[in-house]
């Protein structure tokens, strides 16, 4: 029998039956709360669904599949506030990991104020283009596989990677096991609690729903489920959240009920008019105040679409 990740419950109720990519079952635990998805893939099973498929659904610009190449230059620019969020931890003497990596775009910002970079992806081609092209050492292994010595790096990141698992709870102790006595590490997922799940118009809400549950999240965290998990892996966290969407991408939703694009629009476009008219200034400049207050709203509420956690040795 199935059992909860988070609480070992086996009670479940299912909240949805459809997917970005078509029929699938979404379920929460009635005991803690948490939220995944039904469904079993093997370690081959993951490894060919990264290597094959997961670019064809998820390419950051829709209806094309993109070269690492071409995914490194679209999304490099999203990773700038979460290097702001690092940054600080950040030192030459320091030896650091990155699991799920992607296309190597923090590990590019991290590694001249760092010792050593290492990355892990499961995508063969994003883990080549590492080596190759940012000449960042990168495995495409699971990490908990893999034969690092115990304490071995002083900061793990782990930027949208941990909902993809599906053993987050493993994936957590391993890095807990890799973390040195005095290191940290920081974690981002999808928030569950995202404004856009709950406050839009009833028929474009069930479209942002459906898009939002795809194949590739095993799980679906809020601060509380999160906690939960990090708590029960040994691990102390401070939890907070940010937006890396644009309120232009928030109307467009609301007004349109579908995604922009490409996602470098849906995360850098914040202006609506292209023109040089007093109008059309004054209009941008007063996007750009609103979506300074837009961002504070959903940081203050929670309801951003990333949770932003940094965690380290709880001492048990």
């Amino acid at each position: 029998m199935q059992k909860c990740e988070l609480c070992d419950g086996n009670s479940f109720h299912v909240i949805a039956t459809e997917i970005r990519e078509g029929p699938g079952t979404i379920l929460q635990c009635d005991t803690c709360g948490l939220v995944f998805q039904d469904i079993q893939q093997t370690e081959n099973d993951l490894k060919q669904y990264y290597n094959e498929e997961y670019q064809k659904t998820n390419s950051l610009r829709e209806g094309s599949v993109q070269t690492p190449k071409e995914h490194f230059d679209d999304s490099i620019r999203a990773f700038k506030a979460v290097f702001e969020r690092i940054r600080p931890f950040l030192a030459k003497d320091k030896r650091v990991l990155d699991i799920g990596c992607g296309t190597g775009e923090l590990l590019y910002m991290v590694k001249p104020h760092v010792a050593e970079a290492v990355g892990i992806e499961l995508n063969e081609d994003f883990a080549r283009f590492i080596r190759d092209d940012l000449g960042i050492t990168a495995y495409a292994e699971d990490v908990n596989r893999m034969d690092f010595p115990d304490r071995s790096f002083d900061l793990i990141f782990c930027i949208m990677t941990l909902d993809h698992l599906p053993n987050p709870l493993e994936t957590l102790s391993t890095m807990k096991r890799l973390l040195k006595d005095n290191g940290l590490i920081y974690i981002e997922v999808p928030n569950r609690g995202e404004a856009l799940n709950y406050f839009l118009p009833e028929q474009n809400r069930k479209r942002f729903n459906t898009f939002f549950w795809h194949r590739a999240h095993y799980f679906y965290f809020t601060k509380e489920t999160l906690s939960g998990m990090l708590k029960k892996a040994g691990l102390a966290a401070n939890i907070s959240c940010r937006h890396q969407y644009t309120l232009v991408n928030f109307l467009n939703w609301y007004f349109c009920g579908t995604p922009q694009k490409t996602f470098v629009d849906a995360t850098s476009k914040s202006h609506l008019f292209a023109g040089e008219s007093a109008f059309e200034k004054r209009m941008n400049g007063l996007l750009d105040k609103t979506e300074k207050e837009f961002q504070a709203i959903l940081s203050d509420t929670c309801t951003g679409d990333s949770l932003c956690c940094i965690a380290k040795h709880s001492g048990k």
